[in-house]
């Protein structure tokens, strides 16, 4: 048999994983041509079908589930190597650190880090923004920060702080409707909020309880779309007050939203816990939430 290659049996977990050719094309950064391309060349190598393209997509043969499972403990083996390089090495406070944050974290994360390049020319951060949480022990990311705790998986976790929210309107909307806001007359008032696919967010919850409150009269599908109508002068809108109070043609309108709050985690991988330039980011990330 002729010799593998590695970065070829990450194509397979990619296909595996993602259930298209198209998504595992764009997980690997490489064209759908040059994945399937690749596919085929390690199908060649090894003698055997590994993936059956289906109408739906893509499913695993049962030689390539054998193959898939040893390309797995790879994986696993290969990470292990990376994650020993980052501590022992000589890195030091250099490099990358990617972070995997949810919507508002990521916005917040993205607008307060400052000048961190400063303390530490030698890092780049990257933030990753998903609703679903990065696999650490795969290394998507280095570093997570959830609203949740995670109760599976060898993993570090601390609090590092909560996400306020209060409701804020623009400076200008504020001007032009301050009268009502102060009496708490909601019916006369405007609001910018959600769309039914996420009619169930905490947010969205809240702003039904204001007593006649309308239905929000722009809304969207993510939360900076909603900071974005707000900013915009369109109504009033329920914001993360890091974010809010930052802005300086906002107005807070409902200092602080109780039941709304979140509590901030920092996850990481404990292999990672040594690691000076995770160390150095992982500090930074805690004096903002703190």
């Amino acid at each position: 048999m002729e010799h593998v290659d590695w970065d070829d049996l990450r194509i397979l977990l990619a296909i595996a994983r993602e259930g298209t050719m198209r998504a595992a094309a764009l997980a690997c950064d490489l064209s759908a041509a040059t994945l399937s391309r690749r596919l085929t060349e390690l199908e060649r190598r090894l003698g055997e079908p590994l993936i059956d393209r289906v109408p739906s997509g893509c499913t695993v043969t049962v030689f390539g589930q054998q193959v898939l499972t040893w390309a797995e403990q790879m994986e696993i083996l290969a990470h292990q190597i990376e994650r020993a390089g980052d501590v022992t090495g000589s890195h030091g406070l250099e490099g990358t650190v990617r972070i995997n944050a949810v919507e508002w974290m990521s916005y917040i994360l993205m607008k307060l880090l400052g000048s961190f390049q400063e303390r530490f020319p030698g890092l780049a951060i990257e933030v990753l923004t998903s609703q679903r949480p990065y696999n650490l022990a795969r290394r998507e990311a280095d570093i997570a920060i959830w609203s949740e705790c995670p109760e599976e998986g060898d993993l570090y976790v601390r609090r590092i702080g909560k996400v306020r929210f209060g409701l804020y309107a623009s400076r200008d909307y504020y001007l032009r409707h301050k009268v009502a806001i102060k009496r708490r007359e909601w019916n006369k008032l405007s609001f910018v909020g959600y769309d039914e696919r996420r009619g169930d967010h905490p947010a969205a919850r809240w702003l039904k309880t204001l007593p006649g409150a309308p239905e929000p009269s722009l809304r969207c599908s993510y939360v900076l779309g909603v900071f974005d109508g707000v900013l915009g002068g369109s109504g009033l809108g329920v914001l993360a007050q890091l974010a809010g109070d930052t802005t300086s043609d906002l107005v807070c309108v409902e200092p602080h939203i109780r039941e709304l709050d979140q509590d901030v985690w920092m996850v990481l991988h404990p292999a990672l816990r040594g690691s000076e330039r995770i160390r150095a980011v992982s500090n930074l990330v805690a004096d903002i939430f703190r």
